[in-house]
């Protein structure tokens, strides 16, 4: 049986051709999450305006499209095709993902494309111009991440922490809808969203790459698990304690976001 490179997923799709395609997108996508956090290092670290600062940005802004379009793919896959055969606990593997987290990550892919729509400077990812206004993206990308938040509610497994993820994604893009530079473009407010946007988007690949490296280096010292046990992501489950940690270790960021929200609207209107 195949698996996945560095967490040894199990990849079942029917052939040797589908899983050599499935891994193919797996592999962009973890090269593209590998050089997100290291540009966006560089870019935090080199004088605002500079030359690497403005190369390592771009590294970064289409390295974050190379792994919101890869994860979008990624996880359409593993929720529609042979769900219940890669979502088993095979020995010598590791447990696949919940379904929260699938739709959790798939969720963000979208919110990571119109963020960088937003906050990203004409040259580096523009496919239309400034003063092209698309009010109702923020608001699908809202109504979706609030249905997904009904739907693992209450028929899967709230405790696995999707939520928390899907809830900061939709505060970025509150902040981003509530901010859109008006037609004076106040240069001040253009600025403050960048940084921002940037500023989210590079934690969450630092995050992701804890969460993806992190793993892997634990199996590469460790070994493979020989345990096999029944997998829960796809039944009821009720909430844990540990589900309100991530809520209290976020607390400052949404209070961040409310924050940001009252100043852009302060300086929009300047």
């Amino acid at each position: 049986m195949e698996s996945t490179f560095l967490l040894h997923k199990p990849v079942i799709y029917g052939s040797s051709f589908a899983n050599s395609l499935f891994l193919m997108m797996l592999l962009l996508h973890i090269v593209a999450g590998a050089i997100a956090p290291i540009s966006a290092i560089v870019a935090f670290t080199a004088p605002k305006g500079s030359r690497s600062h403005l190369r390592a940005g771009r590294f970064f802004a289409w390295s974050m499209v190379v792994v919101a379009l890869t994860g979008i793919v990624l996880d359409l896959v593993r929720l529609c095709f042979f769900v219940s055969e890669n979502h088993t606990k095979y020995a010598g593997y590791t447990m696949s993902s919940t379904y929260p987290a699938r739709l959790g990550f798939l969720f963000v892919g979208l919110c990571i494309l119109y963020i960088l729509r937003e906050v990203t400077p004409p040259r580096v990812f523009r496919w239309q111009s400034r003063e092209t206004a698309v009010p109702v993206v923020p608001s699908l990308l809202v109504a979706t991440g609030l249905v997904l938040t009904v739907i693992i509610t209450w028929r899967l497994n709230p405790w696995t922490g999707a939520l928390w993820m899907i809830w900061t994604f939709i505060l970025i893009v509150i902040v981003m809808a509530r901010t859109t530079p008006s037609s004076n473009h106040n240069r001040a407010t253009d600025i403050a969203r960048h940084r921002f946007g940037m500023s989210s988007l590079a934690a969450f690949s630092w995050w992701g790459a804890l969460q993806g490296f992190g793993p892997a280096i634990a199996i590469a010292l460790k070994g493979d698990d020989p345990s096999t046990s029944t997998y829960l992501g796809n039944q009821p489950g009720s909430f844990s304690p540990a589900f309100f940690l991530f809520l209290v270790g976020w607390t400052p960021f949404f209070f961040l976001a409310a924050y940001l929200i009252r100043s852009f609207s302060k300086l929009r209107h300047t």
